[in-house]
């Protein structure tokens, strides 16, 4: 059973580190029977965000015993996602989890020969000497599975850090100010990311560490979640899980036939969501400058969430108003913002706007 288990874990580590949110309830049962160490404790707890936690706590569970205590552990923390994942095929002893399946091995720029495709796409990579071993995400209603496949068996895809991408129009579902495009990709996870690749010179520094710093502090499932970032001598690389609209393009689909029972309703919801994200915001004292529809995203549960932090700036304590060259896009700008000729002066309700009667 324990071998079963331990298949469970490997076979939705993608899940799980999108997923768990109650990493340290597992970290403490883990600890208590001593299966995992205080330094790796240690590391979970002082690891920023959830996701990363998960990585930390799945890097060290090393034998069958302490992925079987994991299991077991999620089985009691979290019981709906555990349900989720549908594990019953252990729970009734079959071994068809691994014959189920089938891998794929990802290939590198050296052998670019070397890739299956595959059910439920497992996919190895061996970097840097270790075995690194990629498990997708549920992709049963995606967006962009089509792209994500074709990605997956492209031989000219660059690796930068943990992210694999292809820099093509092909795969570009975004772009911005000062030069910013956006890209499908996929972390070494296996999760499915859209990459921001940012084009390094002094102002873009200062929105990057600014963005990367507010998305590691902000977890909530109204604001998009971060995963990774990395860098090389020209570019920075942001990744966030991959959602399948922005709102602009959320309305496109709503207004087809089909959706017509559902518009009114759904507008309604996006519209709440999108207010508790920017009640997620200024309660941290944030004021993102940038809402607009293009900076609402739609994830696969046709969830709201928040995003594009470039812009955005965290008041001092005390202060409810700052003043800062204007930010933000032209004919989005608050009101008072357009109507003021040198520094605006923003605060939270710059980022909702309401607009008056004819």
């Amino acid at each position: 059973m324990e071998k079963q288990h331990a298949e469970f874990v490997d076979r939705n580590r993608s899940n799980l580190i999108q997923r768990v949110t109650v990493v340290m309830a597992i970290a403490d049962a883990l600890r208590a029977v001593k299966l995992i160490h205080e330094e790796t404790y240690s590391n979970i707890f002082v690891a920023s965000t959830n996701m990363d936690k998960m990585r930390v706590l799945l890097g060290a569970l090393n034998t069958n015993k302490a992925k079987s205590a994991f299991y077991n552990s999620l089985k009691d923390n979290d019981p709906f996602l555990f349900e989720d994942l549908k594990p019953e095929e252990i729970e009734q002893g079959m071994e068809g989890a691994s014959a189920q399946t089938s891998s794929e091995v990802l290939e590198t720029e050296s052998h670019p020969q070397n890739t299956t495709t595959v059910q439920m796409e497992a996919v190895q990579q061996r970097t840097e000497g270790r075995q690194v071993t990629w498990w997708n995400r549920d992709r049963s209603r995606t967006r962009h599975k089509t792209k994500i496949e074709e990605l997956r068996r492209e031989t000219g895809k660059q690796k930068v850090g943990n992210l694999w991408f292809y820099k093509v129009e092909k795969y570009m579902i975004g772009s911005g100010g000062s030069g910013t495009q956006v890209y499908i990709g996929v972390s070494e996870d296996g999760i499915e990311v859209a990459i921001k690749i940012i084009t390094k010179n002094p102002k873009n520094i200062k929105d990057f560490e600014n963005e990367l710093k507010l998305l590691q502090e902000l977890e909530s499932p109204y604001i998009v979640r971060y995963v990774t970032c990395a860098a090389d001598k020209d570019f920075y690389y942001l990744a966030n899980h991959l959602c399948e609209y922005d709102l602009v393009d959320y309305m496109e689909y709503l207004r087809q036939p089909e959706q017509k029972d559902r518009k009114e309703t759904s507008l309604r919801r996006i519209v709440e969501e999108m207010l508790l994200g920017l009640q997620v915001l200024h309660r941290a004292g944030v004021v993102h400058r940038d809402i607009k529809p293009r900076n609402v995203l739609i994830d696969k549960e046709e969830r709201a969430r928040l995003a594009d932090f470039g812009l955005s700036r965290k008041l001092e304590e005390g202060e409810t108003t700052m003043y800062t060259d204007r930010a933000g896009t032209q004919g989005w700008e608050a009101t008072e913002i357009v109507n003021q000729t040198e520094k605006g002066g923003y605060k939270a309700s710059s980022d909702i706007q309401k607009k008056g009667s004819a």
